[in-house]
């Protein structure tokens, strides 16, 4: 909590301090984003990525076991339309997929997607533009599993809900650098045999990054 303070007290001094400049209406924002200890679904902002797992021990008799192996897809986007200087909004939209393969051809394969609302409003700046954020997100996850010749699948809905504040550090006329810190709640529960709407609720303080582009004409 200290160190989100110190980060609104840092952005509060660049709002006061900077030259002014700011991001016209009618342009468009494409991005993309990532997150540290952040309520998400991955932390790679758009990632195809292998990983395998060995286990392995120097104890006498100790047998090594099949490599456990995991394929991951990653996909975050947003886009955002500026509905007046400095203003935009816009839909975020996730696409993430991830594979465990183990021993005897067992898996599970876990698919998440959604899509939601965001709206963000910039400070103006020449260099660095402090910025607020807030979005929300629904979707559902899909599992699919095989285990000892038996396979089967669950769905659960997710709504995710977030704000915080950022800075957005210029690398040219049309990209900027991101980096927010905020709050996201997720909530996640069960499409099917659930009269009694159980559900789960987590939430979490974290830092995002993330790379935006400003297209339009001048």
């Amino acid at each position: 909590m200290k160190r989100l303070i110190m980060l609104f007290t840092v952005l509060s001094f660049f709002s006061l301090t900077m030259l002014y400049g700011q991001v016209p209406k009618g342009k468009i924002f494409v991005g993309v984003s990532t997150g540290i200890n952040y309520v998400s679904f991955g932390s790679d902002i758009m990632s195809l990525k292998f990983t395998t797992v060995k286990q392995k021990s120097d104890a006498p008799g100790f047998v090594e076991s099949s490599d456990e192996k995991t394929t991951t897809i990653n996909l975050l986007p947003k886009v955002g339309y500026f509905f007046s200087d400095n203003l935009v909004v816009g839909l975020d939209a996730i696409l993430s997929s991830y594979t465990d393969k183990y021993a005897s051809d067992d898996k599970s394969t876990t698919t998440i997607m959604g899509a939601g609302p965001f709206i963000r409003y910039y400070l103006s700046g020449t260099r660095v533009m402090p910025f607020f954020e807030v979005s929300g997100l629904f979707g559902s996850l899909n599992n699919k599993y095989t285990y000892q010749s038996s396979s089967g699948s669950y769905k659960t809905g997710v709504i995710l809900f977030g704000g915080g504040a950022g800075i957005a550090v210029k690398l040219g006329d049309k990209a900027t650098f991101d980096i927010m810190a905020g709050y996201s709640s997720m909530t996640t529960k069960a499409k099917e045999n659930n009269d009694n709407n159980e559900r789960t609720v987590s939430g979490s303080l974290g830092v995002k990054f993330g790379f935006v582009f400003i297209l339009g004409a001048e």
